[in-house]
């Protein structure tokens, strides 16, 4: 390709962290003033997370201020690229704690995804240049089980209201979430178990994924999927209704005070594998934010967490799907998945590295939520019946209407 068309082209290059999740940079190049080569774009996409730091206030989070922080180091970084400068630049931003940082990726995943987008030419190769991810960046995705006495502990402490929800449209699914996250974390609303069912079938993207590189759009339209991307990171769904189990938890922040990033997925989904295990389903924990069997993955969690400020004491959303039952050949037309994503799994794709739970149970699916339930009252002291409250719901209206259901927000990843 000449240096025009590479002007015009839309480079792309993936990087896989270890244990954790996917990053990808997509370039465009440009001239400067001499006609030398540079980064013009940058956009970064992916499954990874994001949380406030410790000194971020609730009045300025905002989600993606640390991608965009790191889209313009890229582009302000020199080519040819040398990748040693770039792994420190990159992360002395991700080290950076003014507000919200990334997690789940590290400064090298970027930098791999640079070295491939990138021509061979515009790219400084020396050997051991760019160190692999350092000891630190790998314990951090580790496989370990939670402390189960902590967990119990942390549980049987709160006053939980427990919503048996009815089934909603997607959209308005999503904005329940953030409508009662924001209310919790302001002190509003008291910690709250939210179980609850999809009313038409749907592809959920994670916060900071491409629609297109993520889905076969057109293809998942035509088999009446309602495309929605929701508040927090992660991976992306396929949900259809009577095959997909799904609940939220709202929680005032201090509920994992302590409590580093992995082992507050644990902690927070402590109640549902204990259930879980119960009904004699083999089940645990798996990677950063996976639930998983032996023989693979039956579902997967994501957050979101607003800290605390003059609004409230701060709150968590962490929010949970697994699969009760799976069409795999279907989930394959809809999924255009990266293979990067596979690479450290043993497995070769979607079809192979998902295990529904109907495998292992006789239980119909409302059975088996029926019992995961059943067992709360055994595990928190205080449980008390619940429904959103009217002022709730109306949020969410508003939220379905000016965010959630807007092609802007789908599509603002394209």
């Amino acid at each position: 390709m000449g240096a025009d068309g590479l002007k015009s082209a839309r480079l792309r290059g993936v990087g896989k962290q270890a244990g954790g999740k996917l990053a990808a940079v997509t370039l465009t190049l440009g001239e400067d003033p001499a006609s030398c080569p540079v980064i013009a774009s940058c956009r970064i996409d992916g499954d990874f997370f994001t949380e406030p730091s410790a000194t971020a206030s609730q009045e300025s989070e905002e989600d993606r201020g640390p991608v965009s922080r790191l889209e313009s180091v890229i582009c302000d970084m020199p080519l040819p690229l040398d990748p040693g400068m770039a792994l420190e630049r990159l992360g002395r931003v991700m080290a950076d704690g003014d507000g919200q940082r990334i997690v789940g990726v590290s400064a090298w995943t970027l930098v791999t995804a640079l070295e491939q987008a990138l021509p061979t030419g515009l790219v400084i190769f020396r050997q051991g240049e760019v160190p692999l991810p350092s000891s630190s960046d790998q314990a951090s995705f580790r496989q370990s089980q939670p402390d189960e006495a902590e967990c119990r502990r942390r549980w049987s402490g709160l006053k939980l209201d427990l919503i048996r929800d009815r089934p909603r449209e997607p959209v308005m699914q999503m904005a329940m979430d953030q409508a009662l996250n924001d209310a919790v974390a302001q002190g509003q609303l008291p910690p709250t178990l939210r179980i609850w069912n999809w009313l038409a079938p749907a592809v959920i993207l994670g916060r900071f994924q491409s629609l297109s590189r993520e889905v076969h759009i057109e293809r998942a339209r035509s088999l009446g999927f309602a495309l929605v991307r929701r508040c927090t990171g992660g991976g992306t769904m396929v949900i259809q209704p009577d095959r997909a189990i799904t609940y939220s938890l709202y929680l005032p922040l201090d509920f994992v005070k302590g409590a580093d990033l992995i082992d507050s997925y644990r902690i927070c989904d402590y109640w549902l594998v204990r259930g879980l295990r119960m009904q004699g389903v083999q089940v645990g924990w798996q990677g950063m934010n996976d639930i998983a069997s032996p023989q693979g993955k039956i579902g997967g969690a994501a957050q979101r967490r607003l800290p605390a400020g003059s609004l409230g004491p701060g709150g968590l959303l962490h929010h949970t799907t697994l699969s009760y039952s799976v069409d795999a050949d279907l989930m394959a037309q809809v999924l255009n998945v990266d293979p990067e994503k596979f690479h450290d799994k043993a497995v070769a794709s979607v079809r192979s590295r998902v295990d529904p739970i109907d495998r292992q149970t006789s239980l119909s699916r409302q059975s088996l939520i029926d019992a995961l339930l059943d067992t709360l009252p055994s595990l928190v002291e205080d449980l008390r019946m619940s429904r959103p409250a009217p002022e709730v719901e109306q949020r969410a209206r508003t939220l379905a209407r000016q965010r959630y259901g807007r092609e802007e927000w789908t599509a603002q990843i394209a």
